[in-house]
């Protein structure tokens, strides 16, 4: 994933880093052979995880809510 965010000094590991780029990769590859694309709400929750500003669930959380409406 290209970040067109500027990223902040990095609290994770290399190895904790390195799983939640796949997270996000995975991620991003089933929402575009679902036929979604990615909105900017999606890319800010995207790179707060992959900053290490939230954790999984909350990723999950943020990227359901603005779909529970």
């Amino acid at each position: 994933m290209t970040s067109d965010l500027p990223s902040s000094p990095s609290r994770l590991n290399e190895k904790e880093a390195q799983l939640r780029h796949d997270h996000v990769e995975a991620w991003v590859a089933a929402q575009r052979a679902a036929g979604f694309g990615l909105d900017e709400h999606m890319a800010n929750a995207l790179h707060a995880y992959l900053d290490g500003v939230v954790e999984l669930p909350e990723l999950l959380s943020e990227l359901r809510r603005p779909y529970l409406h």
